[in-house]
């Protein structure tokens, strides 16, 4: 063998060695990559396992709360309710009211008829002081609800005879202000 032949050889050699490394770098790559795709889908699918746990306790809690609140209302709460024909009607934003009492104090809660915005009141603390309470608004109608109905529930007297009485101190029309 000559020189050139040997030389040839060793060239061939080489060329099926770096062919043979780099198909192997290839494979070797994939096999890698598949591995970590895996690990990742594994990982992933343990998420939203738990993230449907998490998602199925949550919706079990909010249940449990469900119950404990509707437990809480009373259901012999009587709202006693009180047209308001000292506002004008439709356009009227925010009622003034002050609460009064002939002894002690009465505490309670008042509202709008058909609003769930509950405000609480004292005969001690609103006597000078008016609540501001807002008035229900109807999309359809694109004014206040008429007529304007407010309900008022005693929680509390300190005098088992003590009477309750409810003075507008004026309202807050729909433009902010106050033509009382």
């Amino acid at each position: 063998m000559t020189l050139q032949t040997v030389s040839q050889l060793i060239l061939l050699l080489g060329i099926i060695l770096s062919a043979m490394g780099g198909f192997g770098s290839y494979l070797f790559g994939k096999i890698e990559e598949r591995g970590k795709e895996q690990i990742a889908n594994d990982e992933q699918k343990a998420l939203n396992d738990k993230i449907a746990q998490l998602q199925s306790t949550s919706d079990e809690i909010n249940n449990k709360l469900e119950l404990v609140h509707e437990a809480t209302k009373t259901a012999d709460e009587v709202w006693t309710e009180v047209e308001m024909k000292h506002v004008p009607p439709g356009v009227t934003d925010y009622l003034l009211l002050l609460f009064r009492s002939d002894k002690g104090r009465i505490s309670g809660k008042v509202r709008i008829k058909g609003s769930e915005e509950i405000t609480s009141f004292s005969t001690t603390a609103n006597n000078h002081i008016p609540v501001s309470l807002r008035n229900l608004w109807v999309p359809k109608d694109d004014q206040y609800k008429i007529p304007t109905i407010m309900e008022y529930l005693i929680t509390e007297k300190t005098d088992t005879s003590a009477i309750l009485s409810i003075y507008t101190q004026g309202y807050i029309d729909s433009r902010g202000t106050e033509p009382h």
